[in-house]
């Protein structure tokens, strides 16, 4: 692949010929890209713009892939069944078309041994297991293949920089080349030694997984726990200043926003916004659970506060000994609106991965990554490849006992009680959660055999000692995702048929089917009846707030029965990403008064759009009351404040306190974010955020 280094740059390493392009990786799927090639650059999210030339030398390389990639090995074996319940949105599968992701590899293991030292023990494990287990001998061998190649890869930049030195008259320039070919020379192949060495040396590997595979949510996790060493004795032995590692963490900043992945066109509207998901966590606790909070903490901070740029996703991780100047400085940056940092709340999810199987001490080193989910780092294989589940869509066919209005004129007769449509509901929910079960098997099943990741797997505990990759269940831990989306829309929309239809009789069931069929068109009396006049979730009222709660068990206990191909279990969790956006095309006029061309509620956890009424301290309580211990894959919530209500050091104190009160009810995350131009968004769930990286790029 081509390779260059950027004018000024410190930092060096690139995934594709330019910054923010995307490479194609046609093993997994290429029939996408080859019917979208002429709207790439046109169509309505993450538009790319891409040469004839371009196009010409495409369909070569995607007449070589036909019938070989990971999507034609899966569709395959897919039940017909599956694929039509995805067809109609009732679900969306993540990893069909593309690799693993949703991880925080070990790079602390390359800063402090080196490649060099890997590719010793997989010699070693090559030679163990031409004797003990053949079979795993192509695995080692891929590890050390991908060791090679990751120092090959390092070497030629090492090479470059020395050309541009010999190019270049500006003295400082050339002093710079001059470093960074040395710095190339010695790692990833050899533990680093300063912090300058150890930030390369996590770039590089952290860009080789990305070019290893076209997954996304790669993230660095605790940065500033494998970091502060190198930070510290620098600082201490007087070799570097504050300012200069001030200079080298904003270079890498840059970096991280280089990064880029396409996606066909349906899965950019459910991830709109060029996402990356890289989450790099600040705080929390050290295994002795002591505070983890250092200087790098801070420098972090004050770096992602400057520069305001959308990747990496920042967080932070809070318990009750987090110094206050940390969590004030948090804030502050949070109150720009860029949707950063998010707030992990220690004191809960401690115990919630330990109840998950994790170790103690593997669960006070957890990392967020990607959006909201939280796992051991470096030991674990969570998210991948997970889905969504089409919650509104679940009712709408309770509603209709099977018949989809989306694709069906007619309208089944009313039911007989509500306990009847809400076990239906349940009922929908058992039937589609299986087939996502069924599917996300076989895409793991096929990825394993014919696309697993080795590089990835040196970084990953327990893969070298297993002899697997992660794909194939390599990881300590293993866990597959599945997430809700329309949470609020089902809880009002039950609330309104039982005050209006079961309890006031205001409203017939044959009048409320009818006009759902006819997405209210002459009815917008009867819409304003259930806007108005039934309960709405987020406003601390049980009447609906409890249905929430039965709606969230019934989703979170069918998903929880299931184990995964790499003999892990299934996590449920609500966040949205964009999928509200892209599932409301799929569901017509819902009972709490929601139009058919309305999106449905965002953020999992989160309020309809417009229905809290009581500020934010009811809509903290409303979700309180979900059982968020059953959501080992995280909830997601997301309040909005004007700025002036969070402005100077009394704003600040505020929200701080608002945090506070959040994780002692029982929450678990929570972060701030300017949505449009004059708000800001706070987002707080049980273990993550969202919604900052998908409005990067200047396109939404």
């Amino acid at each position: 692949m081509s390779i260059y280094i950027g004018d000024g740059e410190l930092i060096v390493g690139n995934q594709a010929s330019r910054p923010r392009s995307a490479p194609i990786f046609p093993e997994f799927s290429y029939d996408w890209i080859e019917n979208e090639l002429q709207t790439l650059a046109t169509r309505p999210a993450d538009c790319f713009e891409i040469t004839d030339e371009q196009q010409l030398c495409l369909k070569e390389v995607f007449a070589y892939w036909k019938g070989r990639t990971t999507k034609e090995h899966t569709l395959a074996l897919m039940p017909t069944e599956v694929r039509g319940a995805q067809s109609s949105l009732a679900f969306l599968l993540s990893s069909i078309s593309c690799g693993i992701g949703h991880i925080a590899p070990d790079y602390q293991r390359v800063l402090k041994h080196g490649l060099r030292s890997i590719l010793h023990d997989a010699r070693q494990k090559l030679a163990e297991s031409a004797v003990s287990a053949p079979v795993k001998m192509p695995f080692y061998e891929a590890i050390i293949i991908s060791a090679e190649a990751g120092i090959a890869f390092a070497q030629r930049f090492h090479r470059l920089a020395l050309q541009l030195s010999d190019r270049t008259r500006d003295a400082q320039r050339k002093a710079e080349l001059l470093r960074i070919a040395e710095i190339c020379s010695h790692v990833p192949e050899y533990p680093a030694r300063d912090l300058y060495e150890a930030l390369q040396s996590f770039w590089f590997v952290h860009l080789i997984i990305q070019i290893e595979s076209n997954g996304h949510s790669i993230s660095p996790g605790r940065f500033d726990q494998y970091m502060a060493e190198f930070y510290e004795r620098d600082s201490q032995a007087g070799i570097l200043t504050q300012e200069q590692a001030r200079e080298l963490l904003e270079c890498l900043w840059v970096k991280f926003n280089e990064i880029n992945k396409i996606r066909d066109k349906i899965t950019s509207q459910g991830f709109g916004g060029y996402p990356m998901f890289q989450n790099l966590v600040l705080g929390g606790q050290r295994i002795d659970g002591a505070d983890a909070t250092n200087a790098l903490s801070y420098l972090c901070l004050d770096v992602a506060t400057k520069l305001r740029l959308p990747q990496p996703s920042l967080s932070v991780r809070l318990h009750n000994h987090s110094p206050t100047p940390f969590q004030r400085q948090a804030v502050t940056l949070a109150k720009i609106g860029t949707g950063m940092p998010s707030f992990f709340n220690d004191d809960i999810l401690l115990p919630l991965l330990v109840e998950m199987g994790c170790d103690l001490d593997d669960a006070r080193n957890y990392a967020p990554v990607g959006c909201i989910e939280v796992q051991p780092p470096g030991k674990t294989q969570g998210y991948y490849p997970g889905g969504f589940l089409n919650l509104a869509k679940c009712l709408e066919l309770a509603l209709n006992v099977d018949h989809d209005p989306s694709n069906q004129s007619s309208v089944s007769s009313a039911s007989d009680s509500f306990q009847a449509i809400l076990t239906r509901f349940e009922a929908q929910v058992a039937r589609f959660i299986p087939l996502m079960v069924k599917a996300d098997n076989i895409i793991e099943q096929v990825q394993a055999r014919i696309a697993p990741s080795p590089f990835l797997s040196i970084l990953v505990d327990d893969c070298l000692a297993k002899g697997e990759s992660v794909e194939g269940g390599g990881a300590r831990y293993n866990f597959t995702a599945i997430n809700g989306v329309g949470l609020a829309n089902v809880a009002d929309a039950l609330a309104a048929i039982r005050k209006l239809v079961y309890e006031e009789k205001r409203i017939s069931q044959t009048e409320l089917l009818n006009a759902l069929r006819v997405n209210f068109e002459g009815k917008e009396h009867l819409r304003q009846l259930l806007l108005n006049r039934a309960p709405k979730y987020g406003n601390d009222d049980d009447y609906v707030d409890m249905l929430a709660r039965e709606v969230s068990q019934i989703f979170c206990k069918e998903v929880l029965k299931h184990t995964n191909a790499r003999g892990g279990s299934f996590k449920p969790g609500y966040q949205t990403v964009s999928m509200h956006a892209l599932f409301a095309g799929s569901v017509g006029a819902t009972p709490d008064g929601r139009k058919r061309e309305m999106l449905l509620a965002d953020g999992g956890v989160s309020p309809a759009q417009g229905r809290d009424k009581h500020g934010p301290t009811a809509v903290i309580k409303s979700v309180a009351k979900l059982d968020h211990h059953l959501a080992h894959n995280g909830t997601l919530l997301n309040v909005k404040f004007t700025p002036s209500a969070v402005a100077g050091d009394a704003g600040t104190e505020n929200v701080l306190a608002l945090i506070q009160t959040f994780f002692q009810r029982g929450g678990a995350a929570h972060s701030i974010q300017r949505r449009q131009r004059r708000y800001l968004a706070r987002r707080a769930g049980s273990s993550g955020e969202l919604c900052g990286p998908c409005y990067q790029g200047g396109r939404v």
